[in-house]
């Protein structure tokens, strides 16, 4: 393949890891790139969501940057255009703690993000589809739901998709098309603990090459955090379950909500916290 026009960094996912994301800038200050995209979930579920907001906003004052929405901004957003009913509780109280501690500055510069982008050209490379989840769909999860992948994959109008979501990172080449997942930026589902996940493209006329990274940051300083922040109080047993999550790699957030609502029999919001009690004592969380 001929020389190299285009290196770009792709990050996902990092749901206010500001740890996680000053290791992403170290890395991206040593192996300069061209330019970023970021591919949504930018905030909710960890303390001080400020902190990687305006990282995020210094961000795009030095580097050419593609900024997408993710489902949590659209969380954020519903609640601001109807109260959503969020209260200190397991389900929810992350989300209300974070919505409590942006700005309404914040939330309009939320509003302005897309949700997808197809046929982004940058330099003379081929054409990307950006999205979230899935380009029809936020939540959409290509991992797991393999009748959405072909269908994604059989009518990408690109010959690339970057999409984040699952926190997994992840290739997949099918009906002669690939899809890039850089895995996630705060919260990665890797076995390891304590990584910040994201994805390098190299670009030329002729096509894409990508490189899956994966770099340790500062795990202890984040957890110290969540204490002193007061978002512990807010989030109950799911915050225990995403510091687990961020020790182990394991997905013990997911494992949380699901065992909740099989003990409750109902939707995860309306899960009693006496149930959640449960789930903890059974997770070890």
């Amino acid at each position: 393949m001929m020389g190299w026009l285009m290196r770009v960094a792709v990050i996902s996912d990092i749901h206010s890891n500001f740890k996680a994301f000053e290791a992403f800038l170290e890395y991206i200050e040593a192996h300069p790139v061209d330019a970023i995209i970021g591919l949504g979930d930018y905030v909710t579920d960890m303390p001080y969501p400020r902190r990687t907001l305006d990282m995020l906003y210094d961000l795009m004052e030095k580097y050419p940057c593609i900024i997408l929405r993710g489902n949590r901004e659209e969380y954020l957003l519903n609640h601001r255009k109807q109260d959503q009913g969020w209260h200190i509780s397991s389900p929810n109280g992350a989300l209300l703690y974070t919505y409590e501690n942006i700005t309404d500055q914040d939330m309009d510069f939320f509003e302005g993000l897309p949700t997808v982008m197809d046929h982004v050209k940058l330099g003379d490379c081929p054409e990307l589809t950006l999205c979230h989840g899935a380009p029809k769909e936020v939540r959409g999860n290509l991992k797991y739901d393999l009748v959405l992948q072909d269908q994604v994959m059989k009518e990408l109008p690109t010959q690339y998709l970057l999409g984040g979501h699952t926190h997994h990172q992840e290739t997949i080449s099918l009906h002669n098309k690939i899809y890039i997942n850089p895995g996630s930026l705060g919260l990665a589902i890797d076995e390891k603990g304590g990584h910040a996940d994201f994805a390098i493209l190299k670009g030329n006329k002729e096509g894409w090459e990508y490189e899956l990274i994966s770099i340790p940051y500062d795990l202890e300083g984040m957890l110290q955090t969540f204490a002193e922040s007061g978002v512990d109080e807010y989030g109950l047993v799911l915050n225990r379950a995403v510091k687990k999550t961020m020790e182990t790699g394991i997905n013990w957030f997911y494992f949380a909500a699901m065992d909740a609502m099989k003990l409750s029999g109902k939707p995860l919001n309306q899960v009693e916290e006496d149930i959640w009690d449960m789930v903890a004592e059974k997770l070890e969380l």
